[in-house]
């Protein structure tokens, strides 16, 4: 492999994905001047290293250290797909938060533990946005990350569960709203697993 292509090829992954050199170190718990090193050609990462690297990238082991230059049309298809999931994905957190919050000030119920779902969803919603906003994604790199697939995943397993089982008497109302959003969660999940496995195949 070309060390001057290898080294460049570290260091525009990294940049491209917005990370700094002492968040990378921070992740793989080396110094920032070890990340420097190999950036530079000074020394190289190990195999372990270019795996976990890989891995925050979130792309193959091959396609961090293959000297074989990738079509420009394909990092710009992968680019256009993951910016419009990111989209999509924010929409749809958008739209649930609007849906959730309307029915915690329309609710009419006598059971106060309804109050309480609707307030925790509403939160962990918010924090999903949050996650999936621009500054968020610079922490998480994408919504493809596991951390963010695991909350949304736990989320909308939350409402449809809730509404499916009727969770504290809630009312057809507000059951049906929680079954509604929990679909579009859903719909919004499999355009990001449908996502990534086109990445995957590009």
């Amino acid at each position: 492999m070309n060390d001057s292509h290898f080294v460049q090829k570290l260091k525009k992954t990294r940049s491209d994905l917005g990370i700094t050199q002492q968040q990378l170190a921070d992740q793989l718990h080396v110094s920032r001047k070890t990340v420097s090193g190999w950036e530079t050609g000074r020394n190289r990462p190990d195999i372990d290293m270019l795996r976990r690297m890989a891995a925050i990238y979130h792309i193959s082991l091959d396609e961090l250290v293959s000297d074989a230059k990738v079509p420009e049309h394909q990092i710009i298809t992968k680019r256009a797909s993951s910016s419009s999931v990111n989209r999509i994905t924010s929409t749809l957190l958008n739209i649930i938060l609007a849906i959730l919050l309307i029915e915690r000030f329309t609710q009419d119920t006598t059971h106060y533990n309804v109050f309480i779902l609707i307030d925790w969803v509403f939160v962990f919603g918010v924090i999903l946005r949050l996650a999936g906003s621009r500054w968020g994604l610079k922490v998480i790199h994408s919504v493809h990350s596991p951390v963010f697939l695991i909350g949304y995943s736990l989320f909308i397993a939350v409402l449809l569960y809730s509404a499916l089982t009727n969770l504290f008497t809630m009312g057809f109302v507000f059951q049906f709203v929680l079954l509604v959003v929990g679909l579009v969660g859903v719909i919004n999940l499999l355009i990001i697993g449908r996502d990534v496995i086109s990445r995957h195949k590009l």
